[in-house]
C-alpha cells in the first residue's frame, strides 16, 4: 500500500508541477504581449490561432505545440528563455499529509513516504 501511496503522490506531484509550469508559462506570454501593444485577437492571428485557443494558453489551460511556441517566441521578438518558467518559480512545497489523506496511519508511515518520494535512503 505505501508503494501505491508513493506512486500517487509522485503522479500527483508531477501534474501540479505540470499545471504551474503552464500557469507561469501562459502568464509571461501574457506580460510581453501586453508590452508589445498586442491584443490576443491579434497575436492570435499573428500565430494562427483562434483568440479563444490564445486566451487558453494565457490561462494555462491549453499547453501550445512546440511549433506555436516557436511562432510565439518570434512574434513577441523575445528569447525563449524570457518565456520559459524557472524551477524555482513553480516549485510549491507539497502538502504529503493532506495528499495521502487517510490512508496514512501515522507520523512513521509518514516520514516513510516522504523518504520514499525524496529518494533518500532510511537509516
Amino acid at each position: 500500500m505505501a508503494c501505491m501511496l508513493v506512486y500517487l503522490g509522485t503522479m500527483e506531484i508531477e501534474n501540479s508541477y505540470k499545471v504551474e509550469f503552464y500557469r507561469h508559462l501562459g502568464a509571461k506570454i501574457r506580460k510581453f504581449r501586453t508590452q508589445r501593444k498586442l491584443s490576443q485577437d491579434g497575436l492570435a492571428k499573428l500565430i494562427g490561432l483562434t483568440r479563444t485557443s490564445l486566451t487558453n494558453i494565457e490561462q494555462g489551460r491549453q499547453h501550445p505545440p512546440l511549433h506555436t511556441f516557436c511562432e510565439i517566441v518570434e512574434q513577441l521578438r523575445v528569447d525563449i528563455s524570457e518565456l520559459l518558467p524557472s524551477p524555482t518559480a513553480i516549485h510549491e512545497p507539497t502538502d504529503l499529509k493532506s495528499l495521502a489523506g487517510v490512508q496514512v496511519r501515522g507520523e512513521n508511515e509518514l516520514a516513510f513516504i516522504e523518504t520514499a518520494i525524496k529518494g533518500e535512503k532510511i537509516t
